[in-house]
């Protein structure tokens, strides 16, 4: 649980299917010493070029991979546990994350938990 109360590990990793997951220079060395590789390593195994109308809007974003909820997820989540593997590592923008006070995923959540009498439902759209 965070500071803030917030509770992550009852989500299915919602903010991590977040199409651009920017990585700045100082989230790049962090991830590198996380993982203990050579930032072009983690470069060229996790990363891609962010383009936005066909221009550059974040020199670097996280890759994706299929997720059985969501479509696509960060590189570094976890299917199975569904929890992120570079946690300590992790960049600023997921550290920053919900950037107030509550996740409005998280709320519809436990509503839908609540309202389904399933404390593991995951409820998704597709």
């Amino acid at each position: 649980m965070r500071p803030d109360g917030f509770d992550c590990t009852n989500c299915p990793g919602y903010c991590c299917t977040y199409d651009e997951i920017p990585l700045t220079d100082a989230d790049l060395a962090r991830l590198s010493d996380h993982l203990g590789a050579a930032p072009d390593d983690v470069i060229t195994r996790h990363t891609k070029y962010g383009q936005f109308h066909g221009k550059s809007r974040y020199p670097l974003l996280l890759k994706h991979k299929p997720d059985r909820h969501f479509g696509t997820i960060c590189t570094f989540f976890d299917e199975e546990q569904r929890r992120c593997t570079v946690y300590e590592g992790r960049p600023d923008t997921c550290r920053n994350y919900p950037h107030a006070p509550n996740c409005g995923y998280y709320d519809f959540l436990v509503f839908e938990r609540q309202l389904q009498g399933d404390d593991d439902h995951v409820a998704v759209t597709r």
